[in-house]
């Protein structure tokens, strides 16, 4: 007898299952159109959360979330017998769809739950069957992209932008990031984090050399910061020197702003970049702050 399966409440997994033997079944239109109408029936009988999915010719990806009081060995079952029911009909046949059981993993933090997401994002890439995510239209990304509610469950102001950047990372940013914090990006959001992508765009804003040094509180800086020292650096020749202030925590109105070398600054160990800037106008002055490890879905895990 198999092993009885117990799955934690209120929790994401991520969840794949193969077809009998590999079978292209969902290599074209008709089969991919059967899982995604057995997909919504199932978020239409259950109570779940799904934050992401892919339909590939041989196999599925399912970023799940069972509700209390729903099992997902129970969602997973339903799911495999109706899609083959439902193919087995219109293809008159009484073959085996589905092979060997699921597989199920839980997810245990949002590295992890990152991590997946942007590996489900990338299963058409990696196969060849798309240029991007969201050109793949049997897929999580392909719904959030076109802001298709009822399915895929992300909040419509927040729908995740799938901009597509050189391969590798464009080297303005491999420049700019520290090695460290650059890998960490890498690994858990991938090639189209959002972060990546918007520090690519305002830091080919920030002024040249010599264009911004008589003001002393520019609206776009790049902050380099350790434990004890920040840099706050307000112009970049593109390649190797830039210009702002330092300050350390250990007298913090000693500022000096001075001209600085880009790849002494990387080589501090331990060092990690804000991007930060100020937006005014003539009634307040706001200060915000966009940091390259931001977590947009935390509240997704709750507490």
């Amino acid at each position: 007898m198999r092993k009885l399966r117990r799955f934690a409440v209120e929790t994401f997994y991520h969840v794949t299952s193969r077809t009998n033997n590999k079978i292209r079944v969902f290599e074209n239109k008709l089969g991919r159109k059967i899982m995604l109408i057995t997909l919504q029936d199932a978020k239409d009988k259950y109570k779940f959360v799904l934050t992401n999915f892919c339909i590939m010719p041989t196999h599925i990806h399912l970023l799940i979330k069972p509700a209390i009081g729903t099992k997902l060995n129970v969602i997973m079952q339903w799911i495999k017998t109706r899609s083959a029911k439902n193919w087995n009909c219109i293809h008159g046949s009484i073959d085996h769809v589905w092979g060997e059981r699921y597989f199920a993993r839980e997810l245990k933090n949002m590295e992890e739950y990152e991590y997946v997401m942007n590996y489900i994002d990338k299963n058409p890439v990696a196969a060849g069957l798309a240029g991007s995510p969201e050109e793949w239209k049997a897929s999580g990304a392909y719904y959030s992209a076109k802001n298709i509610s009822g399915l895929v469950d992300f909040n419509p102001n927040e729908t995740r932008k799938h901009t597509k950047l050189l391969s590798p990372i464009p080297p303005l940013v491999s420049q700019i990031l520290p090695q460290g914090q650059l890998s960490h990006v890498l690994k858990y959001f991938g090639v189209n984090a959002d972060a990546i992508n918007q520090l690519y765009k305002i830091v080919k804003t920030m002024p040249r050399l010599g264009e911004m040094r008589s003001i002393k509180n520019p609206l776009i800086s790049l902050r380099y910061f350790t434990d004890t020292v920040d840099y706050f650096i307000y112009e970049f020749d593109g390649l190797d020197t830039m210009y702002g202030k330092i300050r350390k925590s250990i007298f913090p109105f000693d500022v000096i702003h001075m001209e600085l070398k880009l790849s002494e600054i990387k080589n501090i160990c331990a060092i990690k970049l804000d991007l930060s800037w100020d937006v005014c106008n003539e009634n307040y002055l706001h200060t915000a702050t966009y940091s390259v490890l931001a977590n947009e879905t935390l509240g997704k895990f709750g507490d």
